[in-house]
């Protein structure tokens, strides 16, 4: 990762270890390696933090503050180091090209300031419906 990445993850999380593993494992499996992951524990009181701090990937970043949804997005914003900003919700998982998909279109589109991806929802045993 550069010192500047060119991807900032912003995700920010509350009590969400039983999808925690699945979501942060889906962004580190990017093809798109350029990127910082900036989790905000939004006053989690389950093991969400832990499960963050299980990682030794240096890409990751957890700041732990006190819940309050809002001001852990501002947290988020302020926080993040690069070019572009990629939101991610603790219980997604991201499609492996994802990031890479969405980078070379802000790189080819300078005029678009933001846009959306298409959501695929699952069951709780990880099958579309």
């Amino acid at each position: 990762m550069s010192i500047t990445p060119k991807i900032s993850v912003c995700m920010a999380m509350y009590n969400a270890a039983t999808h925690l593993r699945e979501c942060v494992d889906s962004v580190l499996a990017q093809t798109f390696a350029d990127f910082e992951l900036l989790i905000v524990d939004d006053g989690s009181t389950d093991s969400s933090a832990d499960i963050v701090r299980s990682y030794s990937d240096s890409r990751i970043r957890l700041i732990c503050r006190p819940h309050d949804f809002i001001a852990s997005l501002n947290t988020l914003l302020s926080e993040a180091r690069g070019h572009y900003i990629a939101r991610m919700d603790a219980d997604d998982i991201m499609m492996p090209d994802r990031l890479q998909i969405q980078y070379n279109y802000l790189e080819t589109h300078p005029e678009v300031a933001a846009f959306c991806s298409q959501a695929v929802r699952i069951d709780s045993h990880g099958q579309p419906n």
